[in-house]
């Protein structure tokens, strides 16, 4: 038998099975994944289609297919920026947990101490807590539209965090959908009041709390709000509405008010920087947050299967739990698969809604896992070649 302290000698002395570089610094992507990816778009008829595989922090391979709006030639590129949606609620929670570790809230700080002087907010709300919020159990309707309809008819100059404070107005005098707080109902409300509560608590808005406490922490320098590029031309992908690409501006995305529910865009490598942070905390490995805030994100209430900005389940192929989320304001799709126990990320993106879109972002999620276990077993013969010419001995 090979002793087992000569195998931990023979793996640590063995080369590192990575793809190549290509000549923008990032990893060149194995032979055949452009080429499934855009046949996943055609079949699907986005306009593009971009995603990305990592094993621990590193990006094993990463894509960009098809063209930044219908109509136009200009091919998207892996270093464009895409709408991620409900993806963001990860990253919003994650901003929230730095303001409580900086002690200016806390996670069952409850709406009537932030908000108890505002007439119109209902007794009914007093008593629901941050983490209720960002875990969907705060009894907030799903998506009401006519808060935001109201959202619109503001003055342009209302600054952000007076346009979230009157959200708070809207929403919470209304009653709550239900009498308590143990079933799971998606709200994009809940985490809206939740920033608002963050801003009232620091005297900062939302989106400088986010760039300070999260993007620049990361690196994440090509991350913003709201749709990407310019108006005047298609220098980013665009989102497209019934096949119509539509220009970045206040009516392509969610009023900024809701921000903090999935108003988000980024590069598919700023989200990665993100995304290692996460996949590092589930690992228990050190990394540039505490592993034990973020844990408490991803680990739903007792009997769910929602945590912080993160959907908990189990698939096969992951050899655990699963940390995942999709993301869409109708005009773009977003989807995330974080698998902790294969030290696994997986990513997509396309600048399309619909159905079609949500198919066309699994389907390519599909095509990162083959391409993940396809790492592994070259990993694993590689192994198994150097034990057998480096051992000796059986």
């Amino acid at each position: 038998m090979i002793e087992w302290t000569m195998l931990v000698n023979v793996i640590a002395a063995m080369p590192m099975v990575t793809t190549s570089v290509a000549s923008d610094g990032l990893p060149a992507t194995p032979p055949g994944v452009a080429d499934r990816l855009d046949r996943i778009r055609e079949r699907f008829e986005v306009p593009a289609l971009a995603a990305f595989a990592m094993k621990g922090d590193e990006i094993i391979a990463i894509e960009a297919v098809g063209v930044r709006a219908r109509g136009d030639a200009s091919a998207v590129t892996v270093e464009d920026r895409w709408h991620l949606g409900s993806c963001g609620k990860a990253m919003s929670a994650t901003v929230l947990d730095r303001v409580v570790a900086r002690g200016d809230l806390a996670w069952d700080t409850t709406i009537g101490e932030v908000f108890g002087d505002l007439d119109e907010v209902l007794p009914a709300w007093h008593d629901v807590t941050v983490r209720r919020l960002v875990q969907h159990r705060s009894r907030l309707p799903e998506n009401a539209r006519e808060p935001l309809f109201a959202l619109r008819s503001m003055p342009p100059e209302t600054s952000l965090p007076d346009q979230r404070l009157e959200l708070v107005r809207l929403v919470l005098a209304r009653p709550p959908v239900e009498t308590d707080g143990s079933k799971m109902r998606y709200s994009n409300y809940g985490y809206a009041v939740a920033a608002a509560m963050a801003e009232r608590r620091t005297g900062r808005d939302w989106e400088s709390m986010c760039r300070e406490l999260l993007f620049e922490t990361l690196g994440m320098s090509d991350t913003g709000f709201g749709a990407p590029g310019s108006m005047t031309e298609i220098d980013q992908p665009r989102g497209h509405r019934n096949e119509m690409p539509i220009p970045p501006s206040p009516f392509a995305d969610n009023p900024p008010a809701i921000s903090a529910a999935g108003t988000i865009h980024s590069t598919m490598t700023d989200w990665s920087k993100f995304l290692a942070a996460h996949l590092d905390a589930a690992r228990g490995e050190p990394g540039v947050f505490d592993a034990g805030r973020l844990q408490e994100l991803q680990l739903p209430p007792d009997g769910g299967d929602y945590a912080s900005g993160w959907m908990v389940v189990r698939r096969d192929w992951a050899k655990g739990p699963v940390l995942t989320h999709s993301g869409t304001n109708t005009l773009w799709h977003s989807v995330v698969w974080m698998a902790p126990a294969r030290d696994w990320v997986m990513a997509a993106v396309t600048n399309a809604g619909g159905m079609s879109a949500a198919k066309a972002c699994d389907a390519a999620i599909g095509v990162l896992i083959d391409e993940l276990r396809r790492l592994e077993e070259r990993e694993s013969s590689t192994v198994s070649k150097v034990v057998e010419t480096g051992s000796g001995s059986e």
